[in-house]
């Protein structure tokens, strides 16, 4: 199958015994799984952590997606890498078969071809909304003019993650997001924390 291009958002849940340690190995992730990563045609990588939930964004740009994870594990370093991490992850129920981290749909995205800003930063929202909630995502022309570089919208039944890169700071992107995103009855996108990238 290939993904060429594509933009990959997962979840995946964290034991709340292993927060601290998770978050100290992903500051130390072994070099070679970082090699394993690039090898592997994946670009900006980033991982977010909130109340125990993991949500994942990575950027693939190779030829042939299936291929490439294939390699990642079959990759020794990157298999000891999992043999550690597994154990602190809790997979979701509904995740796909042959999935541990839970892909999930992409249902915005916008990204300016020219962004003149050399130091973005990188920002994860999530929310979960009521069953009974109405949405619509609005079109991004009302964004064109914001210091935005990349924003990506991600849904898995009531739970919307949202991954921005820009020159923005927290409130801003919010009422960026509220702007994107109306809802009734309104709920808050909730800030994650950055706990590895590459």
């Amino acid at each position: 199958m290939s993904k060429k291009g594509h933009i990959i958002g997962s979840l995946i849940r964290l034991k709340p015994e292993y927060e601290e340690r998770y978050i100290k190995l992903h500051k130390n992730t072994f070099p070679g799984v970082l090699k394993r990563i690039s090898e592997s045609n994946i670009r900006n990588y980033s991982i977010f952590l909130l109340k125990g939930m993991l949500f994942s964004y990575f950027e693939y740009t190779g030829r042939n997606y299936k291929v490439d994870m294939n390699k990642m594990g079959q990759d020794a370093t990157t298999q000891t890498w999992w043999k550690l991490t597994a154990p602190m992850q809790e997979p979701l129920e509904d995740r796909k078969k042959g999935e541990w981290w839970a892909e999930i749909e992409e249902v915005f995205h916008f990204q300016k071809s020219v962004f003149r800003l050399k130091n973005t930063k990188r920002f994860a929202f999530c929310k979960e909304i009521d069953p009974s909630a109405t949405y619509k995502l609005a079109k991004p022309e009302g964004i064109y003019g914001v210091d935005i570089k990349n924003i990506t919208i991600f849904s898995k039944k009531r739970n919307f993650c949202a991954y921005i890169e820009g020159g923005l700071d927290i409130k801003e992107i919010n009422a960026v997001l509220k702007k994107l995103f109306p809802l009734e009855p309104s709920t808050p996108w909730h800030s994650m924390k950055e706990v590895f990238h590459t």
